[in-house]
């Protein structure tokens, strides 16, 4: 008696362990919400005294369960012409978002990322070296303005000069 008791309890355990949460966002829920961000968009761009403007692509990938950015950036006064992408998902078990990207100057990020009431909170995940401090704050806020736009802000660094500098991105929908 005592046995199958026990059995019981364990497989229920096993079972609850196993079970979605009830109202748990699944990766493809998580993506749909996400739709007005698909298609073509212009953006011009602040980093200091500097700006320009680039070109991007959101698509859905690997079965719909992933988003892709494609970045163009054409030469700017101050900086060289790049191609970047980023693959951007949902962690389901952890509630989480990720972003992974690569440019073509050989640069990469690791983003971590949180939903906020207009969009996402970033923070910038370090592979190498010391790892960051913990803090309450995210390196970059993405912001949806509305169907057509979006802003990004952040995030702040030191430029060539050593003078702390933050980005600031503004998005519109083409065509």
């Amino acid at each position: 008696m005592m046995n199958r008791i026990g059995l019981a309890a364990l497989a229920a355990a096993i079972a609850l362990f196993f079970t979605e949460p009830a109202g748990a966002t699944t990766a493809r829920q998580a993506i749909a919400s996400r739709t007005y961000l698909l298609g073509d968009w212009t953006c011009t761009f602040t980093v200091g005294d500097e700006g320009g403007s680039y070109r991007t692509t959101w698509s859905q990938t690997l079965g719909g369960l992933w988003l892709k950015q494609t970045i163009d950036q054409t030469a700017q006064p101050r900086a060289q012409a790049f191609t970047a992408e980023y693959l951007v998902g949902y962690d389901e078990r952890r509630g989480q978002w990720v972003r992974f990207g690569a440019m073509t100057t050989g640069q990469y990020f690791v983003i971590r990322m949180a939903d906020t009431p207009d969009g996402w909170g970033w923070t910038y995940v370090r592979l190498f070296g010391n790892p960051r401090p913990a803090s309450q704050q995210y390196d970059t806020i993405f912001s949806r303005t509305s169907d057509a736009s979006y802003r990004i802000d952040g995030p702040t660094y030191p430029d060539a000069k050593g003078t702390m500098v933050t980005e600031h991105h503004l998005c519109r929908k083409a065509g």
